[in-house]
């Protein structure tokens, strides 16, 4: 179709809806703020809501235009407002005929890719979304998991045998149950749940999905939804009277079941297109002639489509990703430093403004977790790539493997405090040598390789004592999923003193604290009992 352009002007906007509705729109109300950019809709409900029963032709015409212009301005171009239908779009539809010859769809898109913009920008209390939002909710439901309600039973349809009324894609989401979130917590609790997707979680095939294969085997669905689907992977700008947004198939070739190429072509989306504000721009007001050089690209359809005939492999987007999270931001909540775990004392991880403004908040974001605990997890992988890729048999390759895996070490032991998890670590793996003249001297005695001295035992009791004390302090969360770690005995270690040597002692379990039931009465009198 054509694309929805023309002139737009404000002088004579009354009499052109007269034209259109058969009656001009009411003037605005002494001492309240006017609008001139639109009919109000609640006068539209007022005076076209009800079609008189036996009205002639022409009543019946303007009670169907008055409808098409009540749903452009709260369905498919609504501008935030809320209170009035924009008669911008009035010169496609005047010649009644021919409206239905241009290309409502892709100004659709346009608008709502303009308001999405413009909505980035916007930081009064009281600004709003405009653009076709139910379109963009179908758009999330159907391929994020973020916010979807649950989709109940779909209701009878009656085609009546016409191809062209049966359902459509969205009618997946006709009967679902009603969403619930406090407005306080949604925007942090959204922000939790599209940080934590993964590619694997999202819907990347458009109408080949579980969802609208379901209407189809079962309702069968409309074959507008298909018909055009040659273009969908057209690269061409859209219009919209004064908004042109670029449609770029070529950097979501995924969702077309087409290999994603990468880096993409760069394709310029022009910053003055989108600094072109109707608003601002009041002198301009024929869009047509002002976009023409844009006009004519979009009637060269024929020429833009993606010639992408590689099909998608999952090892070839990986490598897409791998490009994708090193060139851009790809997460909204960002961790509060990109310092590296393995450079960092313990304590400098402490009260950090994560930490702080947790604590002095409501919800618990998780975002910033996932990606300080993922950048270090990287830097592990690639730290671990160097170090195997050093060459083998150089003089110095046990020191730095040696450096590298203390550095490891350091970084995920501070990478699972992050997350929670704390790790006990072993000082002594070997008890120490004791000598036969001062195991004789403390009175002990030897027999078959294995003895016990007084020293030795209390040497094992200051051990236990200290291991103990670590013991606490590593897990005075009382993580009921702590384990103690397994004893490592000396044959496991290369330069350990042979066994006859050794006094060998099976190591105490970390006892888990459970309060006793008499765990309360002891209040004020020192810890409660400890039970198993």
């Amino acid at each position: 179709g054509e694309p929805a352009t023309g002139r737009c002007d404000s002088a004579g906007c009354r009499a052109r809806v007269a034209e259109f509705l058969g009656e001009e729109p009411p003037l605005p109300e002494a001492g309240k703020r006017g609008r001139s950019a639109g009919v109000p809709l609640s006068w539209l409900r007022a005076r076209f809501g009800t079609c008189p029963v036996g009205a002639d032709d022409a009543t019946v015409t303007y009670h169907a235009r008055a409808w098409v212009m009540h749903m452009f301005g709260t369905v498919l171009f609504p501008d935030g407002t809320g209170d009035a239908a924009s008669w911008m779009y009035l010169p496609c539809l005047l010649d009644w005929d021919a409206a239905g010859q241009f290309s409502w769809g892709s100004a659709v898109l346009a608008f709502l890719y303009r308001q999405l913009c413009e909505a980035c920008r916007r930081t009064k209390p009281r600004s709003s979304l405009g653009g076709c939002v139910y379109l963009l909710q179908l758009w999330m439901w159907s391929r994020l998991p973020v916010g979807r309600p649950r989709v109940r039973a779909p209701q009878p349809w009656t085609p009546e045998g016409v191809p062209e009324q049966l359902p459509t894609a969205a009618y997946v989401w006709e009967n679902v149950g009603a969403p619930y979130a406090e407005t306080e917590r949604a925007y942090v609790e959204f922000s939790n749940e599209l940080d934590a997707l993964t590619p694997s979680c999202v819907n990347w095939w458009p109408y080949c999905g579980d969802d609208v294969a379901a209407v189809e085997n079962g309702l069968g669905l409309n074959p507008l939804c298909r018909r055009d689907a040659a273009l969908w992977t057209m690269r061409c700008p859209l219009i919209c009277f004064y908004a042109v947004e670029y449609h770029l198939p070529i950097r979501v070739m995924r969702q077309f079941g087409r290999q994603q190429p990468f880096p993409p072509d760069t394709v310029s989306t022009s910053i003055e297109l989108h600094k072109f504000e109707r608003s601002k721009q009041k002198k301009v007001t024929d869009f047509a002639h002002h976009h023409r050089a844009y006009l004519d690209e979009w009637r060269r359809f024929e020429d833009n489509c993606e010639r992408i005939h590689a099909m998608h492999r999952d090892s070839s987007f990986r490598r897409y990703l791998e490009w994708y999270q090193s060139s851009t931001r790809y997460r909204l909540r960002q961790a509060w430093t990109d310092r590296d775990y393995a450079d960092m004392e313990s304590s400098d991880d402490e009260n950090t403004p994560y930490d702080v403004a947790t604590r002095q908040g409501t919800v618990v974001e998780i975002g910033p977790v996932l990606d300080r605990v993922g950048r270090d997890i990287r830097r592990s992988v690639n730290d671990i790539g160097n170090v195997m890729a050093f060459p083998a048999g150089q003089p110095d390759g046990e020191s730095r493997l040696r450096a590298a895996m203390e550095r490891l070490q350091r970084r995920l032991r501070r990478v699972a405090a992050r997350c929670g998890y704390r790790a006990q670590t072993l000082q002594d793996v070997a008890p120490p040598v004791v000598s036969p003249e001062r195991s004789r001297a403390s009175g002990g005695s030897r027999s078959r390789g294995r003895g016990s001295t007084s020293r030795g035992a209390s040497s094992s009791r200051t051990r236990s004592r200290a291991r103990d004390s670590s013991s606490s302090d590593a897990s005075d969360g009382n993580d009921e999923d702590y384990e103690a770690p397994d004893v490592i005995g000396p044959s496991q270690l290369h330069d350990a003193p042979a066994s006859s040597q050794l006094t060998q002692r099976t190591r105490r379990p970390v006892d888990r604290y459970t309060p006793g039931t008499n765990a309360l009465a002891n209040k004020g009198r020192g810890k409660g009992k400890r039970g198993g």
